[in-house]
């Protein structure tokens, strides 16, 4: 659930906060300072080796799911080549 609006709508209700001052300074002074060393500005998505391995085996899959016998045996006859060297495609 990404808000509690929808389950307040829901129910008819309304929320109202107010701020007690002196516990949220006496809580503040407790919580350690955040390290800004570790905050990053944006969500940000690293790809690894791994992932970008992953990604070529669904796409391979697709590319053989979509391809007829004389396409596949086109590319295992290239593979060959590149693998043992033989002669050029």
């Amino acid at each position: 659930m990404k808000s509690f609006a929808p389950v307040l709508n829901g129910l008819g209700l309304k929320c109202q906060f107010i701020e007690d001052r002196a516990p949220t300074e006496r809580l503040r002074s407790r919580v350690p300072v955040r390290n800004g060393s570790y905050v990053r500005d944006a969500a940000c998505i690293i790809f690894t080796v791994c992932h970008y391995k992953k990604i070529g085996r669904h796409r391979a899959q697709a590319r053989v799911g979509n391809s007829n016998k004389e396409q596949r045996q086109e590319w295992a006859r290239r593979a060959a080549i590149a693998w043992w060297g033989k002669g050029s495609p």
